[in-house]
């Protein structure tokens, strides 16, 4: 995805989180977090699960160690960061199944900009967690992302798909790694 997209998919997953769960990010760190990836050194790898996939373990792992604060400013940019490859993830131009040429990678993802922006007021209006399930380590977070993956490209492959899909998963991550700071942080019951 391009750098513009990652902007609407972090506008959508802010006011998501805020909105429905009361979870406060620092928008403008959230937002960098969002895009820096294309503007860094690892733009030069492809951003596909198989080249970054334990990369992306590390950084959740670090995430869920950092203390919770609400509107944190580097948890927040660090969340972004992970949404980002998140999205990417999901991006038919990012994986294995695209062959396409790089006029061709470029092309697909100003349509989906194009997509997403005419669609803007349809994806803030989803439901996307209605509830939560708060997985317990690092592990299943990224599996369930995983998971989600394949999910995805069992359904088919359309513009309105893969953003639901993106979206879902960055919520999730956000909302995950947001309660499982709390439940760390909570100290356990004394008998």
């Amino acid at each position: 995805m391009n750098s513009p997209n990652h902007v609407l998919i972090g506008l959508v997953v802010y006011e998501y989180v805020a909105e429905k769960y009361g979870v406060r990010l620092d928008r403008a760190s959230f937002l960098k977090g969002n895009t820096s990836p294309d503007h860094s050194l690892s733009f030069l790898r492809p951003h596909r699960m198989r080249y970054c996939k334990d990369m992306v373990k590390r950084k959740i792992g670090r995430t869920c160690r950092l203390e919770w604060q609400d509107e944190n400013r580097q948890l927040s940019k660090r969340l972004g960061v992970l949404c980002h490859y998140y999205s990417d993830f999901f991006c038919l131009a990012h994986s294995s199944e695209f062959s396409g040429t790089l006029s061709e990678h470029i092309q697909y993802e100003q349509d989906l900009l194009f997509y997403m922006g005419n669609h803007m007021e349809y994806f803030k209006g989803l439901d996307y967690v209605p509830e939560i399930e708060v997985p317990l380590t690092v592990q299943e977070i990224y599996k369930h992302m995983h998971d989600r993956v394949h999910q995805k490209y069992e359904l088919g492959q359309d513009f309105e798909t893969e953003l639901f899909f993106a979206i879902r998963s960055c919520i999730e991550l956000v909302l995950y790694v947001f309660y499982h700071g709390r439940c760390v942080a909570e100290p356990a019951v004394q008998r």
